[in-house]
């Protein structure tokens, strides 16, 4: 490789967009009567984490007021997926934002931001 073509692709290198060098992360929760799969989600302060919720029996749905994540819902045919950024630390909790049944109010979980 000669030198003018190591610059050019150094320079190439630095004018890329940091969101094309990054991949986000990828978790995927199942949610079945009355519960979420994991129930608690760790990740770190200014990662990119996409999350694909899908059912294995009824309509289900997520919300998560604290982060910004607006409620989704989603079946077993149509999973949903939310993707953000945080911000800063903490523990952010979740719940299942369509009613499934009588457990509905205990179908809840907690997103960890780290560090």
């Amino acid at each position: 490789m000669n030198k003018q073509t190591v610059i050019l692709l150094l320079s190439l290198a630095v004018s890329l967009p940091a969101s094309a060098s990054a991949e986000s992360r990828k978790i995927e929760v199942v949610a079945r009567k009355f519960a979420f799969e994991p129930a608690r989600i760790e990740v770190k302060t200014g990662e990119t984490v996409e999350i694909t919720f899908r059912s294995e029996d009824t309509k289900h749905g997520f919300a998560c007021k604290e982060l910004g994540l607006e409620k989704v819902v989603f079946t077993k045919e149509e999973p949903a997926t939310v993707t953000f950024t945080p911000d800063k630390p903490g523990t952010y909790p979740f719940k299942c934002a369509r009613f499934c049944g009588l457990g509905h109010g205990k179908m809840k979980g907690e997103i960890v931001v780290t560090p």
